[in-house]
């Protein structure tokens, strides 16, 4: 009795331990989620990673719904088809193309929107380097640059897959080169860079002249701190001055538009901090109110 067990049991096990499965390889610089056509199976693949995926055949045609995150935007590419070659498929950057956004609710609860197919072909991708020729040091902001920080004449150094035709992406710079007017505190602005990207191109030079500031008129004006603790500003057009709640700041001269600037302060765990304010003026802002949600990047200074 007990031989006869143990023979079923190696017979119900056999096909376990021979099913192969096919994998995934994510070429892109983005996490990507994939879902089973029947969308009883899902799996998330991080950027330039391959995974095994249960529910695809080791050869033949697969069909499964891919997403991919442009910040914290959910975006969706429908149903794609690929095909299974020697146990792997690629999901690559030109299966983005197309995609309209969608909401992370929507899809969980198995709404799938379509790709754009009118009018479409999927556009070929080139792998090229950023470099910088301008006479700003510049973040980018977003695209698959986002992140990637450059000084004056400096490349990257990883290069980026990007599809042809044209590109945009947005940029925060200094907006002076003169090393007098930074000592005032340093000022930022964004700017969008557009471009057409060719098959074969292997660098993306960013200049001057691309670095169109994204500047209004000059407004004057003073802000109020409703923060709950005393703060110093450390860089931006109210260096050097310290307010307490509800007080404040002298008059200064700002613009229409992007504004960036620092402070320090002691928390109430004892510890000083130091956080970047960045917020948008407009001509009806008299006084600027900065409150605890407008604190980015908040960060402990070591002493």
């Amino acid at each position: 009795m007990k031989k006869i067990l143990i023979i079923i049991a190696v017979a119900l096990l056999a096909p376990t331990l021979t099913f192969a499965q096919a994998k995934a390889v994510n070429t892109t610089n983005k996490s990507v989620t994939i879902k089973s056509a029947d969308k009883s199976s899902e799996l998330m693949i991080a950027p330039r990673k391959k995974v095994d995926v249960s529910f695809a055949p080791t050869s033949g045609p697969i069909k499964f719904y891919l997403f991919y995150y442009d910040g914290m935007q959910e975006k969706s590419a429908g149903l794609i088809e690929k095909n299974v070659n020697k146990g792997e498929f690629e999901i690559t950057s030109a299966d983005f193309s197309g995609m309209k956004a969608a909401p992370s609710k929507a899809a969980e609860s198995g709404f799938i929107p379509q790709p754009v197919t009118q009018n479409y072909s999927r556009r070929p991708t080139t792998t090229l380097v950023l470099v910088n020729k301008s006479e700003f040091a510049v973040v980018a902001l977003d695209n698959v640059f986002v992140g990637t920080a450059l000084a004056p004449d400096q490349a990257s150094t990883v290069q980026f897959t990007v599809e042809t035709g044209q590109m945009e992406a947005t940029f925060k710079h200094d907006a002076v080169k003169e090393k007098e007017e930074m000592a005032q505190g340093r000022k930022y602005r964004q700017s969008v860079f557009s471009d057409i990207i060719t098959e074969g191109q292997d660098s993306l030079i960013i200049t001057n002249e691309n670095l169109t500031e994204m500047a209004g008129d000059p407004i004057v004006t003073f802000a109020k701190s409703l923060l709950p603790y005393k703060i110093s500003f450390t860089a931006g057009p109210w260096k050097g001055q310290a307010l307490r709640y509800g007080s404040f700041t002298k008059k200064a001269t700002l613009y229409e538009g992007f504004n960036s600037l620092s402070i320090q302060f002691v928390g109430p765990d004892g510890l000083k901090y130091q956080a970047d304010i960045e917020f948008i003026c407009t001509k009806k802002d008299k006084p600027i109110v900065f409150r605890e949600v407008d604190i980015k990047n908040k960060k402990v200074i070591k002493q």
